[in-house]
């Protein structure tokens, strides 16, 4: 197989010499390594450059944003192949069923390659694969990561200086589902696009100060549904604003961002084709 690469070696876990470690690799595998000629550009014209030296598939290795802005560029065009180069490597835990050895993805996929389509959300032109998180509560993410790194006083920090606590219900939100609107204020709001029955979605409207943090350790120690207000699944499109007008914080497969204070949140059911293990050998 002729495979490009991309790597960015400026990710938490990716070697400094992790292209020509991933080149050499791939190579003993009994396959084709192709890098972009030129390394300065942006990520989607080294995308196209690979596809058009003609490569079957693309390899990535970076972080959760590289990842997704490959699968962006890429657009289905050619499959990629996801490797965990970050810190919270979302979508390579999925597809590769939680491992997280670099080698050990490549050889099984390269051994038994199966090309598979992935869904995705869609806000303000920017696709998300794994999940988009959006309100104040979005901060405690960030929160847990410093926790795990051992940084106690920076994870209160993070949610004191943020107001990451904040009790104001100040997002307005619409779900559209067959048949039907919901509409609901919302502190925080997590959105999951399912791989057949469009967006799934978690609102937290808490009451009080009490029932907002026992919501923020539930989403903390149990994840998103378990702490939600509102849940639904089989969304076609999720709108959001903000009461006072103000841009909305996000995190969007693991990057921070905010992508305004209107919203509109649409779903692609065949969003990105990737590489994994399971094809005929």
């Amino acid at each position: 197989m002729r495979l490009g690469i991309i790597v960015n070696e400026k990710s938490g876990s990716v070697p400094e010499d992790g292209r020509a470690q991933l080149a050499a690799f791939i190579a003993e595998e009994g396959h084709e390594a192709v890098l972009p000629a030129d390394l300065e550009v942006a990520l989607e014209d080294q995308v196209a450059a690979l596809m058009s030296a003609g490569c079957e598939a693309i390899a990535v290795w970076g972080g959760d944003g590289t990842i997704c802005a490959v699968l962006q560029s890429a657009n289905g065009s050619v499959p990629v192949l996801v490797l965990p180069g970050g810190t919270m490597n979302l979508l390579p835990k999925r597809l590769h069923h939680d491992e997280l050895d670099w080698k050990k993805i490549v050889h099984s996929v390269l051994k038994a390659p199966k090309p598979s389509w992935i869904a995705a959300g869609e806000v303000g032109g920017q696709r998300f694969y794994v999940a988009a998180l959006f309100g104040q509560l979005t901060h405690i993410g960030a929160s847990r990561e410093a926790v795990r790194e051992g940084a106690i006083l920076e994870a209160v920090s993070i949610l004191t200086d943020r107001d990451a606590l904040d009790i104001e219900s100040n997002i307005q939100v619409e779900v559209d589902q067959p048949g039907t609107l919901r509409e609901c204020p919302a502190t925080a709001v997590a959105v999951i696009p399912a791989e057949q029955d469009g967006l799934e979605i978690a609102v937290i409207a808490p009451d009080n100060h009490l029932d907002l943090a026992a919501s923020a350790m539930d989403a903390l120690a149990r994840g998103w549904r378990e702490s939600a207000h509102f849940h639904a699944e089989g969304a076609t499109a999720i709108r959001m604003r903000h009461a006072d007008g103000k841009a909305i914080p996000a995190t969007i497969d693991g990057e921070p961002c905010e992508p305004g204070e209107v919203l509109s949140i649409s779903y692609i059911q065949k969003a990105a084709c990737v590489l994994v293990a399971g094809g005929e050998a």
